[in-house]
């Protein structure tokens, strides 16, 4: 006989000798005994049961408890709540799935979850506000719950996010020293004009008004108003939840300026090299951000000597009265810190070592900034690497010690590549390569190239060892076997070339940012002429013969800051190279150039570049000049473009052949940025350009007014399929007998 435990029907207490748990089909026995304070040998009682009852419909899991009474035994009845097996998402929402589904299951609604029908009151809550902060007031959202078989429930939730409100109206209040325009020009919300077509400005969202209002905060603070106040902001949605008005009342306050400066605390470094990382002076218009660059600066220093974690508070003391503000540094070190250990995470094909040698920050040694920064300059750098990020993190339970992780994102470096142009009277031309730049991880670099153009036909092989020696000597081995008929494509002479060279290069560091290059090659070339080849080669080789054996030598030096070496944002690339032939051999000449990147950021987004490369070629010894088949050439994808490729320059008498030139000069200047919709991180680039350049026969015959430009924009891909590169550019003064292309690719296949 069962008493259940109610005020209506009591029964006395009693010892319980045994607890029977009936109902429980998912949930364990164990798990209801654990909940219930209740043990066997225990007096249980009339008074005893609400207690009972009530820790067991706490835990969630129960939507009826019932307690009896059976002889010497406790008997607890439960009927558990539903399980959710399923919920399923509907409507045209824009949101993440994913992501809401985490929102989801961080409020308690998540599969194999006990279900709650009060938990659809927080989703809609959750949606709403997610909704709501995008500016989707016309939201429509709908639950429905059907019962599935061992207890179980589907839900269905519909979500229609409707329209974004649009803004309006947008309104400052209070302003008396800057005007509205150029408030306004600080906020993302507002007005699009007429010409900004893919303009999102009038779409509301709360995130973006809050950083509207801080722009606007930060933009009074910097200008000398300490005490400069949003009085309030208001957002007025009309009935139909289809437009919104903005207005933002701000009170300006005075204008102050800096008072007296003071520094104090502990000096581990020289106090006067701390003050001097001050970038205020006393008489100067406040600005917060004075400020707050000063004491960054002051951080750097100190993390420079170690101190790394040291805090540097700034106390800003108003005086109204004299309407100025005295400002105390206070510096407190803390310890010198040091690194522990340094590991490396994301990379899936290469060696540990391959990253860990070219850090400049060392375990063991001091922090410091400064190296943790330039080693992950030099990880972005490397072929493999599309992306690296530092991560610092402390050791437990010390105050002197530091963990460092350089998170890594791989690229594929194996490289199946093609490329192309195109000619309005030629067509296409075509030539391909393969290359692995990460060979079995180790950091190597491998590459066949066989170029099948109709103007070159030639077979590379080339091998390059980055750490030929520990400390950083590269070595690079290289075969290569070129059959040329340069006027079958480009506008030069005709006449045919084969030639065969071996050679070998290394790569000395003589700095962190510079290094010496030297090199020697072996080279044989045999030309060929046809009954059309100009009088200047017949002539050349009357005198020298078809056939040329000589030994080669290369310098270089170059000094690379760039913080990456595709699609750098900062720091300048500047090389100087020598290549001559050695006494001796059959042809004495040398060829001298110059080249110079420099990149600088001029917003978040944008980075402007400009390049150039002179180069000087000439003969010594009994040799004259450079010949002919050493010439530089100008113009194409990698050149000038807008013109064919190798058509710029001189001409071989009346003919449209192109004969290159002792002396060539070209350059560009561009502006880079990613695809408006694109990702900063992303791997395309968009850059609007202008080019200049030409080929002069000597260096006595260059003239400006002979460079040729042109204009034009081109789009850079890195994508899954391999390297793209458009341009479409027009010729600004191109003459007469000049040969222009206004679309010119590349395009290529990784693996």
């Amino acid at each position: 006989m069962y008493a259940v435990a109610s005020p209506a029907q009591a029964w006395d207490a009693f010892t319980v000798e045994e607890i029977e748990v009936r109902g429980a089909e998912r949930i364990s026995v164990g798990t209801v005994l654990n909940y219930l304070p209740v043990l066997s040998g225990e007096t249980f009682g009339p008074s005893d049961a609400p207690r009972a009852i009530r820790a067991l419909y706490d835990t969630g899991l129960f939507q009826d408890v019932e307690l009896a009474r059976e002889d010497g035994s406790l008997v607890v009845r439960v009927e558990e709540r539903p399980a959710i097996a399923e919920i399923n998402l509907e409507g045209d929402f824009t949101m993440d799935e994913e992501q809401l589904r985490q929102s989801l299951s961080e409020i308690g609604l998540d599969r194999g979850r006990t279900f709650n029908r009060s938990l659809l009151e927080r989703v809609e809550r959750e949606l709403k506000r997610q909704l709501f902060s995008r500016g989707k007031y016309g939201m429509e959202f709908e639950t429905e719950v059907r019962d599935l078989e061992r207890n179980r429930v589907a839900i269905d939730i519909t979500i229609r996010e409707g329209k974004t409100a649009r803004i309006r109206q947008v309104k400052v209040l209070g302003n008396e020293t800057f005007d509205d325009d150029t408030l306004k020009d600080l906020m993302e919300s507002g007005i699009p004009s007429r010409l900004a077509l893919f303009s999102s400005a009038d779409e509301y969202s709360r995130a973006k008004l809050e950083g509207d209002i801080e722009a606007i905060r930060s933009h009074y603070l910097d200008r000398g108003f300490a005490e400069f106040a949003i009085a309030s902001s208001q957002v007025t949605i009309t009935p139909d939840k289809k437009d919104i008005y903005l207005t933002i009342v701000v009170d300006e306050g005075e204008r102050y300026r800096i008072g007296d400066i003071e520094l104090d605390g502990e000096f581990p470094v020289d106090r006067e090299e701390l003050r001097a990382q001050i970038q205020a002076s006393s008489g100067d218009v406040f600005s917060r951000r004075a400020l707050t660059e000063s004491r960054n600066a002051i951080a750097d220093r100190l993390a420079q000597d170690g101190y790394s974690f040291a805090r540097i508070n700034v106390v800003p003391q108003v005086n109204e009265s004299e309407q100025r503000v005295d400002v105390r540094f206070f510096v407190e070190p803390g310890q010198r810190v040091y690194v522990r250990r340094i590991t490396f995470s994301g990379h899936r094909s290469t060696d540990d070592n391959v990253y860990r040698r070219e850090m400049r920050q060392l375990e063991g040694a001091r922090y410091s900034p400064n190296l943790v920064d330039r080693s992950q300059v030099r990880l972005q750098r490397l072929p493999q690497v599309q992306d690296a990020r530092t991560e610092t993190n402390r050791v437990a339970g010390t105050d002197d010690q530091v963990d460092l992780n350089y998170a890594l994102t791989e690229r594929r470096t194996g490289s199946l590549s093609l490329s192309a142009g195109v000619s309005s009277t030629e067509g296409l031309i075509f030539s391909g390569s393969v290359r692995q730049q990460n060979l079995f991880g180790s950091g190597r670099d491998l590459m066949f190239r066989i170029d099948t153009s109709e103007s070159n036909r030639q077979f590379v092989v080339s091998y390059t060892n980055p750490y030929h020696t520990d400390w950083g000597v590269s070595r690079t081995l290289q075969v290569r076997y070129r059959e040329s008929d340069p006027d079958d494509i480009l506008d030069t002479a005709d006449y045919y070339s084969d030639s065969a060279s071996v050679g070998v290069d290394y790569g000395i560091p003589i700095s962190e940012y510079s290094r010496l290059n030297a090199g020697i090659a072996l080279e044989g070339t045999r030309i060929q002429t046809t009954d059309s080849t100009p009088d200047q080669i017949n002539d050349f080789i009357d005198v020298h013969g078809a056939q040329y054996g000589f030994l080669e030598g290369s310098l270089a030096w170059t000094h690379d800051t760039r913080n990456r070496t595709i699609f750098a944002e900062t720091g300048a690339l500047n090389r100087i190279s020598l290549d001559a032939t050695l006494p001796s051999s059959d042809l004495e000449f040398y060829k001298l150039n110059y080249r110079f990147e420099g990149y600088m950021p001029v917003t978040d987004r944008v980075v402007a570049s400009l390049s150039g490369d002179i180069g000087y070629g000439d003969g010594y010894g009994e040799q004259d000049d450079l010949p002919f088949f050493r010439h530089y050439y100008a113009g194409g994808i990698r050149s000038v473009r807008g013109y064919k490729g190798a058509s710029l320059g001189p001409r071989y008498g009346d003919s449209d052949d192109a004969t290159g030139g002792d002396f060539r000069t070209v350059g560009t200047f561009e502006l880079t940025f990613p695809p408006p919709m694109a990702p900063e991180s992303g791997q395309t680039r968009l850059s609007l350009f202008y080019d200049f350049g030409n080929v002069f026969a000597d260096v006595g015959d260059y003239e400006t007014g002979e460079l040729r430009s042109s204009a034009g924009i081109s789009f850079n891909w890195r994508s899954p399929i391999g390297p793209l590169s458009f341009s479409f550019a027009e010729p600004i003064n191109p003459e007469p007998e000049d040969e222009t292309e206004t679309f010119q690719f590349t395009i290529g296949t990784l693996f």
